[in-house]
């Protein structure tokens, strides 16, 4: 041992003289760097006063010309310096790079002593623990043997005990059953009076439904009356007018037979026309039109008016009234939509309908500007006409919808040419850009319902053959209204329709005769999750059917009923509630477990969650049902808690959309990337095991067969969703450490026989069982959790990593040290089968035969796993503790036999998803040398599916991020084009949109890299740049081009355009496209930029070192780099994250399902994928 340490310590001594010296090294490269910097900054400097006095060289080239060449010596100076340092700093890294070897070796020499000092270390400790083991076990027959002897005497005392307790017992049952008794007596009372007061809430709503039906009845007879009435006043009007032109005619032919019996003398005969007949001014013959005064002649000479008729007129047969009232159609219309009416609030403008919700804003505007466009607004309360103005004046109309409703009065009025002064009407004024096509057809189709095309000039309404001769439309907008679109919203169904419908719709008020819309009436509502909800909408939902409507419109069924009947769907939860805590026997929430160190944090995070996004936060002591903000002033909840309370809870209450600012789902949430999709999953999840998806709009629940109707989620998300065996286990068992769904977890709860609360129940651990329970899992989690000591929040290895607590080194120690283990049953081609353990994390894997034959673990180890009493972790424990983990890691760039594994077929994958994509292949894994090694990535080869897929593939599912999935195809297209994974084809990036293995927005990121092959078109010159040219004409961003030319040169050197032709490195040197520095740098491999993410490790790596790592096809040679979801490092994915609060555990999306395997490269066996699930009774 003293020659050994004295060994030690000379190497000690020669490594700290070897770091010296390495660190003497570094000093002179920092220095060396520093003078290269500053002979950069001196070039620097240089070239910009040589760019700043180029243009006075254009002006003065005789008098610039001596200091022009002295600045270009300097250049050539500063270029060699740069060079010779360049050439120093490589020197001094190859003498840096032997030191480390050096260091290397001494140090495997230390390590190589040390193991023998601890061999021999080791020896001693297990004879001195032998000896300690007899000594023990002499103190402990000992200790045995009094123990016995007081536990005789305690015995006896616990006797004495129990019989008092038993008495005791006896009379507390007696009490017991003496308070049920009297409980039993007050609820059948309570029943009582129940049943008599819903008996009393039935008798009113009959009462109310028959008043109703009466007052309908009174409507529609009066309505009928108003109707006879206005029938026999039109027919007595006529009976009257055809008794006047009677009159008139007998006048006539009496006037007629007097002529004749007069005999005039030939002496004082005349003719007619010489006869004064009396005439009446036309100017004094004025209709009333629309906000102005027409003339007679008007009339007549757009045909309102017959000439007959304006000849009587003037001859004074007839009166102004008389033909008014022929004409009123043309004159005044048939009545405008005035407003709405309800039976318990009366008649009200249209804008104090939309204040009190009865009509939305949009379909209010649009009935206002048809008011506006056919004359006047109407107040139907004072039944008075008004213009726009005084409408808003008197608080009619909203200011601020008077500029819109004064455009669609101009209609009426007229639209003011600002060019020529001259007066349009709306279609020509849409003619001429004034207003837009479809408020145009709008107000026209109100004009035309009240009685034709309002003319602005005269203010009367045309027929819409008349209004196209006139002008006033043209060919284009009569068509439109020949298709009578409908412009308007029916106010009762939200839906579509034409003014004329509308209108039909209308009831007439008995006293003024204004058109009034039907108003909503009050439907009947029950109490919803967060609100009322209306019967209908229960009917919609499928809560309901139309039977039940009916009863209860028959008063058969009451309101309280259909609450009592529909709990589950419109109030409460049944949601795990809180904890029963078996030890001390008592029910407790959540947080306070937590508090006393019964629950982790994140497991009751997410069982809180899951009750916020269930509707409530359960109080489980007091059978109360709060909001988060409720929760939060009671103190059921933390304030660390709240704010991921309250964005779980917008499950129930909605998000809001930050573009359109409406109210979404949680499916339309997971959508628009509001919320992390796993996250998401499991509150959808939580939602449906505790009674069904709850409609934020409506607030109530509904079948997942309803939402999907609905809209509120797609195909997809409907299969994970109702596929029963789900293995998506985002919820942490506490007592089991299992990862179950939530209705496993639920599964496994009671329910408190006072309160009906589903309750969790924490087994007593101190508590000694007969028979100790089986494994109902053989799949074991372990988790890493780091404490953030400013916050106290918990964290995974990852977010502590990024957030700087911890260094590379711990992070990637930690990370080895979660695991996930599983068993797999092998079997080979001969029949035989072996037991492997494997790490799912790592891809680490033992045989336990093997591990049995060389003395890893024993007999006995093996014989207590499989009877229960040793779990998978701690066999896993037991043999990492004493084998090396780097021997089995299996890793596809080692592989050196040719092996082929196929995937099962009999076995049907677990989770919908893996089902989908799970088929038959066979994979060839062959070293590097048989294939072409300059091919680009081709594919992604699934680990967790055991698939080849294509890239986009690939990102779709989640286990390639973005940026390394453009990457690998801008590899593709700059060498040749898209691959083919299926035929090993190129493609264009047209090709490969069209055969759907990109889409277009991928295609327009590639674009650079194809014309990096097909090469850039010099505008001036014509000709075709390679992608090093391109960079340097700045064409192409240095980044990319660099990239490029590293994508090509790996691939078999940079392409010349046109011919595709690769050319080495000296002839593009040659050619001009590098200098000699660009060429050293694409030619040092190992310094290239490492802008890929490792499918597989989740690592940061090169194009090359992803090239090295891939699996090769053994038909086309075709590269193919592994993925999966989880790192072979134990590092999860970077892109694919659970969400902060969450457990690290938890997996996102529909891919979270378990594996049902492990690729094993190393040996001939084919596997049945097939893992063995022992449940909680299937061991003894």
């Amino acid at each position: 041992k003293r020659t050994t340490s004295i060994q030690v310590n000379a190497v000690k001594e020669s490594l700290g003289s070897t770091q010296d010296q390495i660190q003497d090294l570094n000093e002179q490269l920092s220095r060396v760097k520093y003078q290269l910097e500053e002979e950069k900054r001196k070039r620097r400097l240089a070239e910009e006063r040589y760019n700043s006095q180029q243009e006075e060289y254009e002006s003065a080239v005789r008098r610039r010309q001596k200091e022009y060449e002295e600045i270009t010596w300097v250049k050539i100076d500063l270029e060699k310096a740069v060079k010779d340092k360049e050439r120093e700093i490589e020197r001094l890294k190859l003498q840096l790079e032997e030191e480390a070897t050096r260091r290397r070796n001494a140090e495997s020499d230390i390590s190589k002593t040390s193991m023998r000092v601890h061999e021999s270390q080791s020896q001693y400790t297990e004879l001195q623990l032998e000896r300690d083991s007899l000594l023990s076990k002499l103190k402990l027959m000992e200790q045995d043997k009094t123990r016995l002897q007081r536990l005789e005497d305690e015995l006896a005392r616990t006797k004495l005990s129990l019989e008092t307790e038993i008495r005791s017992k006896q009379r507390l049952q007696d009490e017991k059953n003496a308070m049920f008794k009297e409980f039993t007596t007050i609820k059948t009372q309570f029943e009582v009076k129940e049943t008599q007061i819903r008996h009393c809430e039935s008798d009113r709503d009959k009462a109310d439904r028959e008043r109703m039906s009466l007052k309908s009845e009174i409507e529609r007879l009066m309505r009928e009356l108003r109707t006879v009435e206005e029938r026999y006043k039109s027919r007595l009007l006529s009976s009257e007018k055809e008794a006047s032109e009677l009159a008139l005619k007998r006048d006539a032919l009496e006037r007629e037979i007097q002529l004749l019996k007069q005999r005039p003398s030939s002496l004082t005969r005349q003719t007619q026309t010489d006869e004064n007949v009396p005439t009446i001014d036309p100017s004094k013959l004025l209709f009333d039109g629309v906000r102005r005064k027409v003339t007679a002649h008007q009339l007549c000479d757009c045909g309102i008016i017959s000439k007959a008729t304006l000849d009587d007129l003037l001859k004074g047969k007839k009166t102004v009234d008389e033909v008014a009232v022929d004409i009123q159609l043309s004159l005044k219309g048939t009545g405008i939509i005035a407003g709405m009416t309800t039976g318990a609030q009366g008649k009200m403008p249209f804008t104090e309908a939309k204040n009190k919700n009865l009509l939305n804003p949009e379909s209010a505007l649009m009935l206002l500007e048809a008011q506006a466009a056919t004359g006047y607004i109407v107040d139907p309360g004072f039944n008075e006409r008004m213009p726009v103005d005084t409408a808003c004046s008197r608080g009619i109309v909203n200011t601020e919808d008077r500029d819109v409703l004064l455009k669609a009065e101009a209609a009426s009025m007229g639209f003011k040419d600002p060019y020529t002064g001259k007066i349009l009407s709306v279609g020509q004024a849409h003619k001429h850009g004034h207003i837009d096509k479809e408020t145009t057809i709008r107000l026209l189709q109100a004009q035309e319902s009240v009685g034709g095309i309002l003319d602005p000039l005269l203010g009367v309404f045309l027929p819409k053959d008349l209004a196209l001769d006139r002008n006033l439309i043209d060919e284009d907008l009569y068509r439109a209204l020949n298709k009578k679109p409908t412009c308007y919203l029916d106010p009762a169904t939200g839906e579509k329709i034409t003014y004329s419908d509308l209108k039909r719709k209308c009831v007439v008020e008995p006293v003024s005769g204004l058109l009034l819309l039907r108003g909503p009436e009050k439907s009947m509502t029950v109490k919803g999750i967060r609100g009322e909800v209306s019967v209908s909408e229960l009917v919609k939902a499928e809560l309901l059917d139309k039977t039940d409507l009916q009863k209860l419109n028959e008063g058969q069924l009451s309101c309280r009923e259909i609450e009592d009947k529909l709990k589950s769907y419109l109030y409460g939860s049944t949601c795990i509630a809180g904890i029963y805590d078996e030890a001390n026997d008592r029910i407790m929430s959540f947080y306070y477990a937590m508090k006393e160190g019964l629950l982790m944090r994140g497991t009751t995070l997410e069982l809180l969650e899951a009750q916020a996004a269930s509707g409530f936060i359960v109080d489980p002591v007091n059978n109360v049902f709060l909001t988060v903000e409720d929760a939060a002033k009671r103190g059921l909840i933390g304030k660390e808690f709240k704010n991921k309370l309250l964005s779980a809870e917008k499950a129930v209450t909605g998000y809001k959309d930050p573009s359109t600012g409406k109210t979404i789902s949680l499916f339309q949430a997971i959508e628009k990337d509001l919320i992390e999709k796993g996250h998401g999953i499991r509150l959808l999840e939580a939602q449906i095991a505790s009674g069904g998806i709850i409609d934020p709009l409506e607030s109530h629940r509904i079948d997942v067969s309803v939402a999907y109707k609905r809209g509120y989620f797609d195909k997809e998300m409907n299969e994970i969703l109702t596929y029963e065996g789900d293995d998506t286990k985002g919820f942490f068992d506490p007592n089991t450490k299992e990862n179950l769904t939530y209705l496993q977890l639920k599964e496994r709860c009671i329910t408190d026989s006072k309160t009906g609360l589903i309750l969790l129940p924490l087994k007593d651990k101190n508590k000694e069982k007969a028979s100790q329970e089986s494994r109902t899992n053989i799949l074991r989690k372990r988790r890493v959790v780091i404490v953030d000591p400013d916050t106290g929040l918990e964290m995974s290895v990852r977010e502590a990593y990024h957030k700087e607590l911890i260094d590379y080194e711990t992070f990637l120690d930690l990370s080895e040290q979660e695991c996930e283990w599983e068993e797999i049953n092998i079997k080979g081609p001969d029949g035989s089968s072996r037991l492997v353990i494997v790490d799912r994390k790592t891809g680490t894997q033992y045989d336990i035969q093997s591990c049995l034959n060389r003395g890893v673990i024993d007999q006995n180890a093996f014989d207590q796993y499989r009877s229960g009493k040793l779990t998978l972790t701690e066999l896993a424990d037991k043999i990492t503790s004493k084998t090396s983990s780097s021997e089995m890691t299996i890793a596809a760039s080692n592989v050196d036999d040719m092996v082929t594994c196929s995937s099962p077929t009999q076995v049907a994958p677990s989770s919908p998803t893996v089902r989908k994509r799970f088929s038959s292949i066979s994979i060839t894994v062959s070293p590097p040398g048989m294939f072409d090694d300059q091919s680009p990535v081709a594919a992604i080869f699934d680990t967790e599916t055991l698939e080849k897929i294509t890239i986009p593939e690939g990102h779709r599912r989640g286990i390639v991020d973005t940026i390394t999935a453009q990457r690998l195809l801008e590899a593709q297209a700059c060498t040749g084009g898209i691959i083919n994974p299926a035929t090993g084809e190129r493609l264009s990036l047209e090709d490969a949109v069209h055969q759907s293995i990109i889409d277009e927005s991928m295609a327009a990121k590639l674009k650079p890299a194809q014309k990096a092959y097909l090469g850039f078109e010099d505008l001036k010159t014509k000709r075709r740049l390679s992608a090093a040219e391109a960079v340097k004409e700045t064409w192409l961003p240095y980044d990319a081009g660099q990239r490029f030319l590293e994508f090509q040169y790996l691939t078999g050197g940079l392409i010349e355009p046109g011919n595709g032709r690769r050319i080495t490195m000296e002839e593009a040197i040659r050619k001009g496209w590098i200098d000699g520095q660009g060429a050293q740098k694409l030619q040092d491999t190992r310094n290239h930029q490492k802008n890929l993410t490792c499918p597989k490790t989740k690592l940061k790596i090169s194009y090359k070192e992803a090239m090295d790592s891939c699996m090769v096809e053994e038909k086309n040679g075709m590269k193919m780099i592994q993925a999966s979801s989880i790192s072979s490092k134990g590092i999860s994915s970077p892109y694919n994250v659970s969400n902060p609060g969450s457990r690290s555990g938890s997996r996102a999306g529909s891919r979270s399902g378990s594996r049902r395997g492990s690729v094993d490269y190393s040996s001939t066996f084919t596997y049945s994928f097939t893992s063995t699930n022992f449940s909680s009774n299937s061991l003894c």
